[in-house]
This record gives structure tokens, C-alpha cells and sequence, in this order.
């Protein structure tokens, strides 16, 4: 899942002076899951601009605001209002946000598009509604196989790959004392599996090539 949390109201409001009448999209994956821009967190945040001077021309919540068939397939409908909108305000991810623009440009519209989000990565539901934690950077050389299922260029603060640093004590991590250490973990982990003639294996350094941006994925010809 794609963790977001709300900006600042200021912040955006800034952005939206120039702007009165404002076209709202939320998003019912991610941003749902996590209560930044479901339904209701929609229907809220459109009251707010209200309160604050602003007419809200629409507010319509994709199924999977960054899959542009799902965007297309609510903003659609509605192209006449979406026309006659100052701005659109996007309360889902970074991907979302850019998603409504292609769609938007594919359409011949130029019009400003803010997000009234920011995007702080990719989580795990740990705990339903409630706690969601990060333990894949997506780095493209997956390294799970190697260590237990624990992934150190993620729950290691330095992204160390061959053990821990000098500054782990008790179990715990240098930069964070509250957390534990990641290659502790992992040391635990393997010699509960029998596995630690592994962890003493030297692992060659991260390949920063695999996560040059942006990537892109195709499994199929194009249309």
C-alpha cells in the first residue's frame, strides 16, 4: 500500500488563491486504506475548502485513482464540469496526482492539478486502519532470499547489506534507539532456520542501477 499523510491546509491554500472553483478526486485503494482520501475524507476536505471561499464544482472517488482506466472511467462523465473547474485537487498519491494530468492532457486540457497529500511511501498493513510500516524500498535486487525474509536496505537506517555497523548496542539500532537492530533480526532469523553459515557470506555492494528512476514495466504490446 501507498502511505500517505495530509499537508498542511495552508500550504495548500496557498497554491489554490488564484483558484475558486475546485474539482476534488479522492481514491479508493490506497488512499482509502489509509483515511486520506476515501469517501468520507473527500466529503470532508470539501467542506474545508468551502469554509475557506471556495465552490466545489465536483468530487468523485476513482476505484484505483492511479490506474488511468479507473480515473477515466469517473472523470468521464463528468468532462463538461471538469472543463469549467479552475483546478483540480487530488487527495491521493504522487502517482495519482500525475495520473489525473496525463488524463487531463490526453483530453487537450491544460489546468492546474495540486495534491492535497504527501506521499511517505510504500507500507505494510500491519494492524487493519490502524498501522502501516515500511519494509520494501523497491531497490529491484531483492535480497529476501538471502536474509531470512528481512529486508536490510529497508529496516536498516544505514542500508547496510553485510552485517551491522559499529553502533548497534543491545540489540538495538545507532540511529534509533527504539528500534531494533535490522541485522540483529536477521541474525536471529537465520539461526532459527538453521542458515548461518549464510549470514557470514559476503554480499557484493548495492547495484544502484536497478532503482534508476523512472522505471517502467510492460507485459504486454501496446494497444
Amino acid at each position: 500500500m501507498i502511505a500517505m499523510q495530509p499537508k498542511p491546509l495552508d500550504e495548500v491554500l496557498k497554491y489554490l488563491e488564484p483558484h475558486r472553483r475546485i474539482f476534488l478526486v479522492g481514491c479508493g485503494g490506497c488512499a482509502t486504506a489509509c483515511k486520506t482520501g476515501g469517501e468520507a475524507e473527500v466529503a470532508e476536505y470539501a467542506d474545508v475548502l468551502r469554509e475557506n471561499g471556495k465552490e466545489i464544482t465536483a468530487q468523485v472517488v476513482p476505484q484505483r485513482t492511479c490506474y488511468i482506466h479507473y480515473t477515466a472511467e469517473a472523470l468521464e462523465p463528468r468532462m463538461d464540469t471538469l472543463r469549467e473547474s479552475d483546478a483540480v485537487v487530488v487527495l491521493g498519491c504522487g502517482g495519482a496526482v500525475q495520473v489525473v494530468r496525463i488524463f487531463t492532457e490526453r483530453k487537450d486540457m491544460v489546468m492546474p492539478i495540486y495534491t492535497a497529500l504527501d506521499t511517505i511511501g510504500h507500507m505494510d498493513t500491519l494492524e487493519p486502519e490502524a498501522f502501516f510500516y515500511e519494509e520494501c524500498s523497491e531497490c529491484g535486487r531483492c535480497m529476501l532470499n538471502d536474509t531470512g525474509g528481512i529486508c536490510p536496505m529497508t529496516l536498516c537506517a544505514k542500508g547496510l547489506v553485510n552485517g551491522p555497523c559499529g553502533g548497534a548496542k543491545d540489540g538495538k539500532c545507532e540511529v534509533d534507539r527504539d528500534r531494533d537492530c535490522a541485522w540483529e533480526l536477521i541474525y536471529r532469523r537465520l539461526s532459527a532456520l538453521g542458515r548461518l553459515d549464510e549470514f557470514r557470506r559476503i554480499r557484493p555492494p548495492r547495484d544502484y542501477s536497478k532503482a534508476a528512476k523512472p522505471r517502467s514495466l510492460r507485459i504486454a504490446p501496446p494497444a
